[in-house]
């Protein structure tokens, strides 16, 4: 009898070690993954950063052998998106696509840190934007929109996608560093903006340089910077809004993230993997139509980069006037 217990003892000893034996494999990353990995995107189907990662997705499967599965989350001023994968177990099979939406400098009561929340993995691409006029707007240059906007203050009308969005932005920069008065019209989406330039309705907007480019060689609207700090080899003509004098240093860009306390060998794996991805010919190509800047680097480099960003997001806030107020 004492020798049977003592069998089961053993056996038992055994299994609760290779219970942990087999969770801590799986912990440091050696086990997976073993299921299909999700990522989750705070935007609708057919925007910028959905088209990318259903371009990353076939090569992220075929290297690591299961699924990759897309689950768009839109709404909620990115709200519903980053709290889902805030909220997921940190495991590894729950990741994020986002982008600088500054959320933490919009909302005043998120549901979740933008800041300690996740765990930047990969620093994927710069979205190279640019400001453009409908073709019969009252300027050809941004110098002459200046200075139409001293002459006749008031006069131009500066197409947003809303409050706190990357034209409002700007805008308001622009109108606090250069002393003037550009009426800002919001709009609930960029969508919107495009019918409504080149309908007239608006002077100027800010879109993607893909999206613009069309139109541009159609007549129907004119380039008048580029945001950032260089040209665009595309527009080679049209000159950067830092060349102007008056860029504020916010940048369209957006990466990979996972849910705080991600073991590091699954967001090594991840960064890994994304970044043999980035240089798989189709998504290289994709890449170049959709006008999109390649970056990459390590979760270090891109972590040292958030900071630095949010930093001067927060002085570029607080020098327009832009503050915190209650999360819809």
């Amino acid at each position: 009898m004492t020798k049977n217990i003592h069998g089961l003892a053993a056996v038992l000893v055994t299994a609760v070690l290779v219970l942990f034996a087999a969770q801590a494999t799986a912990q440091s990353g050696g086990a997976y993954p073993v299921k299909p990995v999700r990522i989750i995107l705070p935007f609708p189907a057919g925007a910028v950063m959905d088209s990318t990662a259903r371009a990353l997705a076939p090569e992220i499967s075929r290297s690591i052998g299961q699924s990759v599965v897309i689950d768009n989350r839109p709404g909620g001023s990115f709200i519903i998106g980053n709290l889902a994968c805030a909220k997921a177990p940190p495991d590894g099979y729950t990741l994020c696509m986002n982008t600088n939406s500054y959320t933490e400098l919009v909302f005043s009561n998120l549901p979740y840190n933008p800041v300690t929340d996740f765990a930047p993995i990969i620093h994927l691409a710069w979205i190279s934007s640019m400001f453009i006029a409908n073709a019969n707007a009252p300027f050809n240059s941004f110098k002459e929109m200046i200075a139409v906007s001293k002459a006749k203050p008031g006069s131009i009308n500066w197409g947003t996608w809303g409050h706190a969005t990357s034209p409002d932005i700007h805008v308001r920069w622009i109108n606090n560093q250069m002393g003037v008065n550009i009426t800002a019209v919001p709009y609930k989406g960029g969508t919107q903006t495009i019918p409504a330039i080149l309908a007239g309705e608006i002077h100027i907007t800010q879109l993607a340089v893909g999206a613009s480019l069309p139109h541009i060689k159609a007549g129907k609207i004119k380039g008048i910077a580029i945001t950032g700090d260089r040209r665009s080899p595309l527009l080679p003509d049209v000159p950067s809004l830092a060349e102007e004098g008056v860029s504020p240093g916010i940048l369209s860009y957006f990466g990979l993230f996972a849910p705080a306390m991600t073991p590091k060998p699954i967001i090594d794996r991840m960064n890994n993997e994304f970044a043999k991805a980035m240089q798989a010919p189709s998504v290289q190509q994709f890449f170049r139509k959709a006008t999109l800047e390649a970056i990459g680097g390590s979760p270090e480099e891109f972590s040292k980069f958030l900071k630095a960003d949010g930093a001067n997001a927060a002085k570029v806030f607080k020098t327009i006037g832009i503050r915190p107020t209650p999360a819809p």
